[in-house]
């Protein structure tokens, strides 16, 4: 009689890399996974760890009590992103708030996101931090989704003033995001430091103050700039600052989303040059051919380009001889709509897209829009 076969074994490497093949798990699942033998569970600490998402004050009270209890957890902790809610009903305990301070403490972080009720006078909690000089990437989202119940009568707008302090308190803080928030900027009264790389603006109302100074330190390294919101003419005043004070700014993304007949900041008089920038994305905007001639003239290095919205009035025609003539030599990427308004707004024919293509192929440009690539769609099914 044959003994019977061995069953299959697992060889303990193979397990990081199982994990790692999928960037889709849940928290659950890894819950799951520990389970299954003592060599899963380190790895899976590793992932589960790394990154926490906390939406509640419970679920930091829980976390903290799991740190407190667990100190051979605090070397995976890479980032945390935290959003508490507090109920209306009730007021927090000591011992919620005791956790919070805790967490806001903790050493090493590397990453950190302040929404929901920590985006309310976000500053408060940015003090509360005590190894600012580890974090390198800074969110702070003060969305709030109510659904069917409305905020009780304490509800405060999401804000965050930005002065001295709060800079000195982040010197290595190379990307900085602000969302859905009321933004005050105090202007320096010495030099600040700054190592910033990337900044994001999405739907922030700056209240008081200059954007400029929300990055003074950072001016010479700063290579990446969005926003997105409403356009204004105040807002545009900060982009032309930014743009006249970041001379070493590679990315620019405007997006304007009230569907205005705004019109572009490279539709001034006397338009910024922007002699470093490489990548450009304007959306929202009323924009002409002339538009297209001045952005070259004020950005001749630009290697990609998008230019979108419904409010474009530039044809299908004008974007050929716009791309024939060889304004911007460097453009390896172009992204167009997929219609002019004359108005009201008309979508490309077929052969309009196909004669833009073809200007695009000739100077080895590659062409996106939404027609192009619904059309390209279609023929791969």
């Amino acid at each position: 009689m044959d003994p019977t076969p061995a069953p299959p074994v697992l060889v303990d490497d193979l397990i990081p890399i199982i994990l790692e093949s999928d960037d889709h798990w849940w928290p659950r699942d890894f819950q799951r996974l520990a389970l299954i033998s003592p060599s899963w569970v380190a790895p899976v600490r590793k992932r589960l760890y790394a990154h926490p998402s906390l939406r509640s004050f419970r679920a930091c009270k829980l976390f903290a009590r799991s740190l407190l209890e667990n100190s051979e957890l605090h070397p995976y902790l890479r980032g945390l992103e935290l959003r508490p809610v507090a109920d209306s009903r009730r007021v927090l305990d000591e011992q919620e708030m005791q956790s919070l301070r805790y967490i806001l403490g903790l050493k090493g972080l590397r990453d950190i996101t302040l929404g929901g009720d920590l985006a309310v006078s976000a500053e408060r909690f940015l003090h509360f931090m005590v190894d600012t000089r580890a974090i390198t990437t800074l969110h702070i989202d003060g969305f709030s989704f109510h659904g069917d119940h409305t905020p009780s009568p304490s509800y405060r707008l999401p804000s965050l003033e930005w002065d001295d302090v709060v800079a000195f308190r982040f010197p290595y803080l190379r990307s900085l995001t602000l969302s859905n928030v009321a933004l005050t900027v105090y202007p320096p009264s010495m030099d600040r430091p700054g190592e910033l790389s990337d900044l994001t603006l999405n739907n922030v109302e700056i209240v008081d103050g200059l954007l400029p100074d929300l990055c003074q330190g950072s001016w010479e390294s700063l290579r990446a700039l969005t926003v997105v919101g409403k356009s204004t003419v105040e807002m545009d005043e900060h982009i032309r600052s930014m743009l006249e004070l970041c001379e070493n700014l590679e990315e620019l993304h405007y997006e304007a989303v009230d569907m205005s007949s705004h019109p572009s900041i490279f539709d001034d008089d006397e338009p910024i040059p922007c002699e470093s920038l490489q990548k450009l994305c304007m959306s929202g905007f009323d924009a002409n051919p002339q538009t297209l001639h001045v952005i070259a003239q004020a950005c001749p290095k630009l290697v990609d380009v998008a230019v979108l919205g419904r409010m474009i009035r530039i044809r299908p025609e004008e974007w050929c001889m716009f791309i024939n003539s060889g304004a911007l030599p460097c453009l390896q990427r172009l992204v167009a709509p997929a219609g002019t308004n004359m108005p009201p707004f008309t979508f490309w024919s077929s052969s309009q897209q196909d004669e833009l293509q073809g200007a695009c192929r000739s100077r080895k440009i590659v062409l996106e829009s939404s027609g192009l690539m619904t059309k390209a769609l279609c023929v791969d099914l």
